[in-house]
């Protein structure tokens, strides 16, 4: 199934083989780093919603801060006052610091 001339044939092929492959390679080279480039870019998307995300939730926590203490300074201020206070007042003036307790607890994990 050779044929007689397989120079000639070489000939006729060889650079016609050589053109393929180089640019086979170049495109698989730029799709490659078309798909880096991508993935960097998505990879950043991410990266910034996420800090977008810890943000608001650090403000969100710095808000509920601000608020305990706030009421906690409201719940010193009617426990040291000498009216009648009654025990529901006492205990929503508990359930308060607790509260308190548990924001600080929780922006000092974050």
């Amino acid at each position: 199934m050779m044929p007689d001339d397989f120079a000639h044939m070489a000939m006729w092929w060889g650079p016609g083989m050589l053109l393929l492959l180089a640019f086979s390679y170049g495109l698989l080279r730029l799709a490659q780093l078309w798909m880096e480039r991508t993935l960097d870019a998505k990879r950043r998307q991410m990266e910034s919603l996420f800090a977008m995300a810890e943000q608001y939730v650090k403000q969100f926590l710095n808000a509920q801060r601000s608020q305990a203490e706030a009421l906690g300074r409201l719940a010193s201020s009617v426990e040291q006052s000498d009216s009648r206070d009654s025990l529901e007042h006492q205990q929503i003036l508990v359930a308060l610091r607790a509260m308190n307790g548990d924001i600080e607890r929780l922006i000092e994990k974050n």
